[in-house]
């Protein structure tokens, strides 16, 4: 364990102590003038108050509806918003789009107000020594998560793996982003409800302190090959997307802290980062690992590539929907006194980490939910020279898991080649372990260490497969990187005031994650959350609202009601079939607060018809038509919604007939029809699919994308019925073949309501 630790980044003792103190003169000077923000395209250079009217303003041409631009002598220019709420548009997340402010230039402050409806709230670039401060970024852009409490859908996965062209703001928007600076400040900057709250690109020896970006769906910080700053007492909670309490727990790559691409000697210290994805996830970077080649590197370069020399210290990173710091193909890196509790798959995930000391920090019932490699305290796949050392581990699966295994294609990448790969040299040592099952648990390692720790109502000290020389002894060695002392000298030094840590201890626990249409909800209202959707009945879980008194449903179709005997779940359903029936359902307590929620069901007999298609391509309407003729038997199903990947129609479908379907899993196709009665109002038809599909109503098409997809695609159509109308509905599918995850076999129909009227029977 011979690694060299830097103490901490050379920011500690930079110019920015000079920078925050004239930051603190300015704000004691007299009032500069007033400039009228009431259009696009307002420019500033020169320090102002900026007054306006409060009313939306579009950025027409997506370079900011306020552009501030610092002075060419350098001399710093203070922009106080002065409370202004500049506001842009006005409609769904997912809608929004330009930027509200643009900062260019050096030394420029920007504070005291609030920027909401764009895609992104603040972008600045080329802005060394720039101030943002006491900024609302709130409810700016977000995506609509298709993933359901009950089912995931892959499409909303991140990818946060390619950003050298912006592609983080230009997909995903931000509440603040800053391109391409040095010895900047961003604190007590706060963003909820939108997708991304600070995004920082290329940011170093910088201050980024005292901000509550929270309840978001993307990452609350993002650093994109950003060294050297201090990032310390920040809530970044519920930044999550990707999880469903006891159905699925992915995480989709959201997290409370992301750091890509070649992010070192940060320090990361007091932040709260709870029920994200991952607490923190730090990745060493494509190009580090040589997937996306430097064009000029040599195989010596990618040596000792990646996220290095971090230093993590005193974060809460518990109750994420994967890990609580995710740090990988990283050297050098320091983890300590940080708390790691219930997180879904593990406390610290470090495949391929080198020289990494996790020291002081204390592990609860992480990874209690999986099975498999991964699970419990500490995994970590190919690490060398690790010391976990002096930590407490308790209710754990596994406290401490090194492995090594064959992972055929990473060993043909650059980075493999220069660093080396198995597990070796680590060490264990001076810890406590209670109540865990294994301590520490070793496949395929070499020259493990396993001393001076205390294991208390344990299953197994150490389970080993397949390891060499591993060692057990009674007394610790000394740990390695910096000394508590030292910790303590760093963590003194830190700027800010907000105690971030405890701050949401009232909504512990990874059951507090409940995701909505676009965020995780905040509980800081009563609200009805659906938690199970079918064609043939909805429940929903009632949230903030206790001592529920009764329940109430509005709607034009026969629709019943039930709530639980726990009096949370509240479930809506109708004993007629074929009725399309819109409703709307509130529950109320004894004060008569009320919560409610609009939905649609419809249950129907659908006769279907499963065949097999000969030859490839897309069938002809004739072969598909003889196909369905030829086939005798429909079968029965209560809904429109198989999801097939890489199973046959009989091993997916809910009937007592499932058996007697006897095509396979490659190329086949589905005709289904049922009698369908619509009450008066607009409705949107949507159906899922890949390959191809057909709607009808009647007889007549209403959509009609009978070819190839590479893809699951959804198709709509609108309709609009005067009066109570019956009609017949038939849906035609086919699937090429294939149907793995690449290639889903997948078909689902469901209906919405436009603007329903719940008025009338």
């Amino acid at each position: 364990m011979n690694t060299t630790h830097r103490i901490a980044p050379a920011v500690l003792a930079s110019p920015l102590a000079a920078l925050l103190a004239v930051s603190a003169a300015h704000a004691a000077q007299a009032t500069p003038p007033s400039v009228r923000l009431e259009r696009d395209n307002t420019a500033i250079a020169a320090s102002c108050v900026v007054a306006g009217t409060g009313l939306p303003i579009a950025d027409a041409d997506g370079n900011g509806v306020l552009q501030i631009k610092g002075r060419e002598d350098g001399e710093r220019i203070v922009v106080d918003l002065g409370g202004l709420r500049l506001i842009g548009g006005v409609g769904a997340p997912e809608s929004l789009t330009g930027v509200g402010i643009v900062v260019s230039g050096r030394n420029v402050t920007i504070r005291n107000g609030s920027v909401q409806g764009f895609k992104v709230g603040i972008r600045a670039e080329n802005c060394d020594g720039l101030i943002v401060e006491d900024i609302d970024a709130s409810d700016n852009y977000a995506q609509v998560l298709r993933s359901k409490p009950w089912s995931e859908d892959p499409s909303d996965w991140l990818f946060p793996h390619a950003n050298d062209n912006g592609e983080w703001i230009t997909q995903h928007g931000a509440g603040v982003a800053v391109r391409n600076a040095r010895e900047i400040v961003i604190r007590r900057v706060k963003s909820h409800r939108t997708q991304n709250g600070i995004v920082l690109d290329r940011v170093d020896a910088s201050l980024i302190y005292d901000n509550d970006c929270s309840f978001l769906s993307g990452w609350g910080i993002a650093m994109w090959r950003s060294s050297g700053n201090i990032v310390c007492r920040n809530s970044l909670d519920f930044c999550v997307r990707g999880y469903s309490h006891g159905v699925y727990n992915r995480g989709q790559d959201s997290a409370g802290l992301l750091m890509f691409e070649q992010c070192s000697d940060n320090i990361v210290a007091l932040n709260s980062a709870t029920h994200s994805g991952d607490g923190i996830f730090g990745f060493a970077g494509r190009e580090a690992l040589g997937e996306a080649p430097k064009a000029d590197a040599t195989a010596d370069w990618y040596a000792g590539r990646g996220n290095n020399r971090n230093m993590f210290l005193a974060n809460d990173l518990s109750y994420a929907a994967a890990h609580g710091l995710e740090m990988t193909f990283s050297f050098g890196n320091v983890v300590a006194r940080n708390r790691f509790e219930s997180n879904a798959i593990c406390g610290v995930w470090g495949g391929y980490s080198r020289d990494t000391v996790i020291a002081g920090n204390t592990f609860i019932g992480n990874g209690r939910v999986m099975q498999g490699s991964e699970r419990g305290g500490i995994n970590m796949e190919h690490a060398q020279r690790t010391a976990v050392h002096g930590n407490s581990f308790e209710n754990e699966p596994v406290g401490v898991r090194f492995w090594t295994d064959a992972d055929e294609q990473f060993a043909k990448l650059p980075w493999a080649k220069a660093n080396g790969m198995g597990a070796a040299s680590n060490m264990v040592a001076g810890n406590t372990f209670d109540a865990v099952d294994t301590a520490l648990e070793l496949v395929a390692a070499k020259e493990t260490l396993f001393a001076g720790n205390t294991v208390v109502g344990t299953k197994a000290a150490i389970a080993d497969e397949g390891s060499t020389d591993t060692r057990e002894e009674a007394t610790a060695p000394a740990r390695p990187g910096p000394t508590d002392a030292e910790i303590d000298a760093i963590i003194a030094k830190l700027p800010g005031e907000r105690k971030a840590v405890g701050m949401r201890d009232g909504l512990k626990g990874r059951d507090k994650i409940v995701m909505l249409e676009r965020f995780p909800y905040a509980w800081d209202r009563p609200i009805l959350v659906q938690n199970h959707w079918s064609m043939e009945y909805a429940s929903y879980l009632v949230l903030g609202l206790p001592n529920i008194e009764g329940i109430q449903v509005i709607g034009r179709a026969p629709v019943m009601t039930g709530l639980n005997r726990d009096g949370i779940t509240l479930t809506v359903a109708s004993d007629q079939r074929g009725f399309v029936g819109p409703y709307m359902v509130q529950a109320f307590d004894a004060r008569r607060r009320k919560v409610s929620a609009q939905g649609l069901i419809a249950p129907a007999d659908w006769a279907t018809k499963f065949i097999e298609i000969a030859g490839e391509g897309v069938p002809s309407r004739e072969t598909f038509a003889k196909g369905v003729a030829a086939q005798p038997r429909d079968i029965v199903l209560m809904a429109l919604d198989l999801d097939l990947r890489g199973q046959a129609p009989k091993d997916v479908v809910k009937s007592l007939d499932a058996a007697s379907i006897s095509v396979g899993a490659g190329r086949f196709g589905i005709s289904s029809t049922a009698p369908m009665r619509f009450f008066p109002g607009r409705y949107r038809i949507r159906v899922l699919a890949d390959d191809g599909v057909r709607v009808l109503l009647d007889g007549k098409p209403v959509i009609d994308r009978w070819e190839l997809r590479g893809a699951p695609a959804v198709e709509t159509h609108e309709v609009e019925f005067k009066e109570l109308q019956e009609v017949s509905m038939t849906v035609e599918y086919f699937h090429d073949k294939g149907g793995d995850d690449r290639s889903p076999a997948r078909l689902q129909l469901w209906f919405e309501a436009i603007d329903p009227s719940f008025r009338g029977g």
